[in-house]
């Protein structure tokens, strides 16, 4: 015996293309493609299209304290959307857009699911979120420790990647159109250059900037994405550049199609969601995220990597140029072991990763939460 479809209700502060974004994105269009219904309260973003394309219901939403039309009217309109949508369950993931959405829930006595991403939410707001959950979902290890330590319990439930919409292709029509030649070693960069992670950025140009003094000059680096440190990077990027005399660095800024990207690197420096896209797409990984440095994702220390979610939320040490020098001229020196490791990893990604088996451990959080069996 089957159940009726969920009519489930997603809350993002914005559709920017970042981790927890596409973690959304991937998890409602399995959703929908396995039969339930979502919508999505959101601010805009260049994701927008891919919601709608998938099947998601899209409301415009902004969750300053100030817009307006004033609070208690855009609550209003959110209670009015939740009724006519027939929402079963709320899903949130971030504060502000959360806070807004689990306050609508509440007085229309909906469960409300909470998904931490990480161990940076303001404490006040996450600690509000956390004790109106019905079920609290962490993406890691670390972050499950993390809410523990606020006194609550949440399930692991990692990020799902789906992999017909990640996957490798021999070719790449970015690097032709930014002029890197076939002969060159792409690093492809890819974040939202805020916290920890712009300053990795930052890191990692001024390495480049070594390699090319040390003899290395067929790198070429990729940067992809935004945020409030994007101008000092770029204007940093320009700089070295200038100084060096060649171009080998490019600036995309933010990029909905990820894949591509992906697909130009032969080496993929990232953390979280990030690298597990790239496996999917079978490019090797040097993991460094806003916690710190991990380093290469090599086949014996997987779950090592996913226990510190890929310098994420856990590292061994912090980033430094010395350590971005050393580790990627060492892996330029073995470039044919690091694509065996990237054709392991998709592998691996597979097995623990793939996006029914998030999708099947997340149904079994909404059944439990609403009283609706399978």
């Amino acid at each position: 015996m089957t159940s009726s479809p969920l009519s489930v209700l997603m809350a993002l502060d914005s559709m920017d293309a970042g981790g927890t974004e596409t973690h959304v994105l991937s998890l409602a269009t399995a959703l929908i493609n396995s039969g339930q219904r979502v919508s999505l309260i959101s601010s805009g973003g260049p994701l927008r299209p891919q919601f709608e394309e998938a099947g998601c219901s899209v409301f415009s939403f902004d969750f300053r304290a100030t817009s307006s039309p004033p609070y208690a009217d855009r609550l209003a309109r959110l209670k009015d959307i939740i009724r006519s949508q027939k929402i079963d369950i709320v899903h949130v993931h971030q504060t502000p857009s959360g806070l807004f959405a689990a306050k609508a829930a509440d007085q229309l006595a909906i469960p409300m699911i909470l998904t931490a991403h990480g161990t940076y939410y303001p404490q006040v707001g996450m600690k509000s979120l956390l004790a109106s959950a019905k079920a609290v979902i962490s993406v890691s290890p670390p972050v499950q420790r993390y809410i523990e330590q606020l006194g609550f319990t949440s399930a692991i439930i990692p990020n799902g990647i789906d992999l017909t919409a990640f996957y490798p292709s021999k070719h790449s029509k970015l690097r032709s159109d930014l002029g890197i030649a076939e002969d060159a070693v792409v690093l492809v960069y890819a974040s939202r250059l805020a916290w920890g992670k712009g300053s990795a950025c930052d890191t990692l140009l001024r390495a480049m900037k070594d390699l090319h003094q040390y003899g290395w000059d067929r790198l070429q680096l990729i940067v992809v994405g935004d945020g409030p440190k994007y101008e000092a990077i770029n204007a940093l990027a320009s700089f070295i550049q200038e100084e060096s005399g060649r171009k080998f660095i490019h600036m995309l800024g933010k990029q909905s199609q990820m894949r591509e990207c992906y697909n130009a690197a032969d080496i993929v420096v990232g953390t979280g969601r990030v690298a597990l896209e790239a496996m999917a797409c079978e490019k090797p990984v040097l993991a460094v995220g806003n916690h710190g440095y991990y380093g290469w994702i090599e086949p014996d220390t997987y779950e090592q990597a996913w226990s510190h979610y890929f310098g994420d939320h856990g590292s061994y040490s912090r980033y430094s140029r010395y350590l971005f020098s050393s580790d990627i001229a060492h892996g330029c020196r073995r470039l044919e072991e690091l694509r065996a490791w990237g054709r392991e990893g998709r592998r691996w990604v597979e097995r623990e990763f793939h996006i029914d088996r998030a999708l099947e451990q997340t149904m079994n959080v909404y059944r439990s939460a609403t009283g609706k069996s399978s």
